[in-house]
């Protein structure tokens, strides 16, 4: 700490306080516990489902590039509820799969100790930045009281067929009946000419979920088969990179490959990015062909997954369990590594090693009888395919989700924004798709689609660096040298890639907390560039977002005292004239979640504020042979309160802080966002041609008089930007703009 700093200066140390402050009280008023249907403190706010796409925390913490979606959708969220929502926005974690399973082999350490532990890691990061979500909802997948439901939904997916003629999935047993009343069967006899055995073969093999030998993609390094889209170009598996080879295998398979038309047909009715749209068309295949869908490898040979809820008869058929046997708990076992077998060796799941476990005897309708139990777990797509209902309702022990909770949250069209990574195009939002549709044939859902929007954010980019076998080295411990860059005292090359653990240049947020605090973070990734848009970082660039926070800090408070320095005055013409501008400006950027340009905005009417009116010292002086004193009140209160209000989503903690020394004793979270009086937010325009290469490609609507950083800021929102292509951008304010490509 700097000892000639006023004591009330905000720094890291106060900016820490201020938010660890904050936190605690939100979290002891439980203001973001969000009401159920009927609750009497439901209140009439329009109800928004906003939703992050499910982590897992197969690794230990939270780098600062995992938080960017995170930090987005809080401070859409804290928007809405300005705007008088009703907001869900709930988290949870995706536990059960082979990254936690790899984690806790490497690790030597069981997979349900270490997803508990990373999961309060990353709880506890996330936790301190300030996210605005119901905690109460939290969920886990590998927890038994959330699979139950998994299993009951394989159960309903089990007992289906689709009826291609009514275009839904309808009980197995009105497929029976129709056998029973003449319909026919596939080899053309009658239904009671066959035996029981056939009777059930037949069915069997109409199922939504049905067992077959297939060629899969066996992966003896990870003693599992993968799904088509976890195995690389390279033939090797997206998990570990090991070698995976094709051989016939008795398989759980679901049939997706029914869904496909209404998959096709439902992409239509949603708003999500055309690229996305575009994966998914192509994976499925054209209309009327599907080329390339194949129906879903369900089985893996693991144990971190969870368990079938099925059993094998004394004729190797499946039997389903009734649902008041579920959940069926995944057994322990302290050695669940697979183990080591060759190309040509037969899979082995985990759960045959599991003593006693394998065979039971139960009384299912027919007396005791023995069975065998299915020895395979579920992949690690199975939970995060309906999570998003279980938020809604994470305590009913009687059903999935009541139906009145699912009609107050989904309606009218699914989870109203839905955020995550472009990596999820094709699996996840795939499968969810396909349950989903499952389940809204069984009238669990009410809609025929479950996000209703989806948005991708884009990566945070960081320096990385290999030595000279290629292999990437901590970039945290590379030191710069006068002809390049060294690690433990050989030269690296620096490359350039995604954050993240494989290529050793995760930062992690706890180093930006201790050094400039959660809000200058929030800032910083959100100011970085468009949401959608990569970005790269640099550390040293949000000193910037903190002298922001820091002007914002002196505007109202006083350094010296830590008095409220703000003046009950009207507001100059000029003044008020930005001020209602800029409310216009950041409504609409937040709506539109174009979180930069509302930075800018209010960093250029912040400037404005701290501007000292004619006759009056800067901020932090005294009048002309006067003893400084203290700070004397500049701020008129009409412009300090409309101000706080519109930082708030961005930097919570310190307009928390700055609206209570305002005089407000309750939570800003709820506060009505600025409205502006049209007459003083009237703004000429003007449209500038832009120019790419030499030819203008398109025009950008700019306020008239805008500066070329305000040029710069609308014109890196807009969608036919090139941004990863531009060399030089020339702006001639009013006039044009002319991008010089690399």
């Amino acid at each position: 700490m700097d000892e000639q700093a006023p004591p009330f200066r905000y720094d890291a140390r106060l900016a820490n306080e201020i938010e660890l402050h904050w936190q605690d009280r939100w979290e002891r008023e439980g203001t973001f516990r969000t009401p159920d249907p009927g609750d009497p403190d439901s209140g009439d706010r329009r109800e928004f489902y906003l939703l992050d796409m499910f982590p897992y925390p197969s690794g230990i913490g939270l780098h600062v590039g995992h938080p960017l979606g995170y930090i987005a959708t809080d401070v859409f969220g804290r928007y809405l509820r300005m705007t008088g929502h009703q907001v869900l926005h709930p988290f949870g974690f995706d536990t059960f799969g082979l990254p936690a399973e790899q984690y806790a082999i490497d690790t030597g350490q069981h997979p349900a100790v270490t997803v508990q532990a990373n999961a309060a890691v990353m709880r506890r990061q996330l936790t301190r930045l300030g996210l605005a979500h119901d905690r109460r909802r939290e969920i886990m997948t590998s927890d038994p009281s959330y699979y139950r439901w998994t299993q009951w939904i394989f159960l309903r997916i089990f007992g289906s067929w689709y009826d291609p003629a009514a275009g839904r999935a309808r009980p197995v047993g009105e497929l029976i009946a129709e056998f029973e009343a003449g319909r026919r069967t596939p080899d053309g006899r009658p239904w009671f000419a066959l035996s029981a055995g056939e009777q059930r073969d037949v069915i069997d093999g109409h199922r939504l979920a049905y067992l077959a030998e297939v060629v899969v993609n066996w992966c003896p390094g990870l003693g599992t088969v993968l799904a088509d889209e976890e195995v690389t170009e390279q033939g090797r598996s997206a998990v570990g990179n090991y070698p995976v080879h094709r051989r016939p295998l008795r398989q759980w398979m679901l049939r997706i490959t029914a869904y496909a038309e209404r998959l096709l047909a439902g992409l239509d009715e949603i708003a999500w990015p055309e690229n996305i749209k575009r994966l998914q068309r192509n994976w499925i295949g054209p209309s009327g062909g599907p080329y390339h869908l194949r129906d879903w490898l369900f089985s893996r040979q693991r144990y971190w997954g969870e368990p079938f809820p099925i059993v094998y008869d004394e004729t190797g058929r499946p039997v389903a369990l009734p649902e008041e046997l579920l959940p069926v708990v995944l057994p322990e076992m302290t050695d669940f590594r697979s183990a080591p077998q060759d190309d040509d060796s037969e899979p082995v799941p985990a759960l045959a090693r599991v003593p006693g476990w394998a065979d039971v005897t139960l009384d299912l309708g027919e007396g005791p009888k023995r069975y065998r139990r299915e020895l395979n777990v579920m992949p690690q797509w199975a939970g995060s395919c309906w999570y998003y209902l279980r938020f809604l309702d994470p305590a009913n022990q009687a059903a999935l989700v009541s139906p009145d909770a699912e009609r107050y949250w989904m309606t009218p069209a699914g989870v109203d924004l839905y955020v995550g990574g472009v990596e999820h195009a094709v699996l996840h939002l795939l499968y969810a798709r396909f349950w989903h549709q499952v389940l809204f044939d069984y009238g669990v859902t009410s809609v025929p689609e479950p996000f209703a929007r989806l948005f991708n954010q884009g990566y945070i980019l960081a320096d990385a660096f290999t030595d000279a076998r290629g292999q990437y080295v901590p970039a945290a411990e590379v030191s710069r040298a006068p002809d390049g860059w060294t690690y433990d005292g050989q030269p690296v090359t620096r490359r350039a890639g995604k954050m993240g653990k494989s290529l050793k240049n995760g930062i992690s947020p706890d180093q930006i907390y201790q050094s400039f605090g959660a809000d200058t973070l929030r800032l910083y990734e959100m100011a970085m560039g468009p949401l959608d848009g990569d970005r790269p970082w640099r550390t040293d660039d949000m000193v910037g977002m903190h002298r922001f926070l820091q002007r914002l800090w002196r505007l109202i408070v006083d350094e010296s005292t830590g008095e409220t320095a703000v003046r009950d005055a009207p507001l100059d013409a000029a003044t008020a004239r930005l001020l209602h501008q800029t409310i216009t400006a950041v409504g609409e950027d937040f709506a539109a979640l174009h979180f930069n340009t509302a930075i800018a905005r209010l960093i250029t009417l912040t400037t404005h504020a701290a501007r000292p009116p004619a006759g009056q010292p800067p901020a932090g002086q005294p009048p002309a042979g006067q003893a400084p004193v203290g700070q004397a009140p500049r701020v008129p209160r009409a412009l300090a309160e409309p101000l706080v209000l519109m930082v708030a989503p961005l930097a919570p903690h310190i307009a928390e802080e700055l609206w209570h020394r305002l005089g407000h004793p309750s939570s800003l979270a709820y506060q009505p966002f600025p409205q502006p009086d049209p007459a003083l937010a009237a703004v000429g325009r003007t449209t500038l041609p832009v120019q790419v290469g030499g030819k203008v490609r398109f025009t950008v609507d700019v306020p008239a008089g805008a500066s070329q950083q305000e040029i710069a800021d609308l014109l890196a929102a807009h969608p036919e930007y090139p941004r990863d292509q531009v060399a030089r951008l020339v702006i001639v304010p009013g006039k044009i703009v002319s991008i010089v490509l690399r």
